[in-house]
């Protein structure tokens, strides 16, 4: 490495470091979800996780980046680096007989599942020890393996603005429900005009409004919930 070079000089500083890791859920507090930041540890976010997993028939993987510790994670037994877990008694779960869904705008998460589908070329590529950045010829993300080798994983390259709406669509006919408002993509035509409608009928919720009103709908007194809710 030559004299000067900037990573011999970042190596070189003396520097104090803090990584973190972000809930997928934050509800707008992400710094909240920070480690030892007002929050649980890793090892039980990582635990609880888990279990919520473990008893999903379904998962939706829905507008997030990386979500490697679903399906390729510390305690996923089936296709991730859980036996490792297992072995040290930490609880553990498997994705096999699952269903996994990840609504992705990447076409080259469908590129590469497809692969995987047709000649196990994943699989292929880790058995021989293939970088597989240049074996598929994308840029490839490290969660894509697990979820290409999970056989129950289904692929949509779609925005989620598209996306969803269409899946919430047949569901509510296969249950038999009536939907009262459906969604469409924000840049088409009719998107612009329910994000006016939006704009111009829902108000912000009355927290009070709310607290009273479930406090009639349970025959508590408001005074109790409001106390309860606070």
């Amino acid at each position: 490495m030559a004299k000067g070079n900037w990573s011999d000089r970042i190596c070189n500083w003396a520097i104090s470091m803090m990584i973190v890791v972000p809930a997928i859920l934050a509800g707008g507090s992400t710094s909240l979800a920070q480690p030892s930041i007002n929050s649980i540890t890793v090892t039980e976010r990582t635990a609880r996780l888990a279990q919520l997993l473990k008893s999903a028939d379904v998962i939706v993987e829905s507008a997030v980046a990386l979500t490697q510790e679903i399906h390729d994670g510390p305690l996923e037994t089936y296709t991730g680096h859980g036996l490792w877990a297992a072995w040290q008694g930490h609880p553990t779960f498997s994705l096999h007989g699952k269903t996994l869904i990840r609504i992705d705008l990447d076409p080259a998460l469908e590129k590469v599942w497809q692969a995987e589908r047709q000649q196990s070329g994943v699989q292929d590529a880790i058995n021989r020890g293939l970088p597989k950045t240049k074996v598929f010829g994308v840029p490839f993300r490290m969660e894509m393996s697990g979820f290409a080798r999970l056989e129950g994983s289904i692929a949509i390259i779609s925005d989620i603005g598209v996306a969803w709406p269409v899946l919430a669509r047949h569901l509510a006919e296969r249950l038999g429900v009536t939907l009262q408002f459906i969604s469409y993509p924000q840049e088409s035509d009719l998107g612009r005009a329910m994000r006016d409608w939006i704009v111009s009928h829902i108000k912000p919720l009355n927290r009070q409004l709310m607290l009273d009103a479930c406090a009639a709908h349970t025959g508590q007194q408001p005074s109790a919930r409001r106390h309860q809710a606070e």
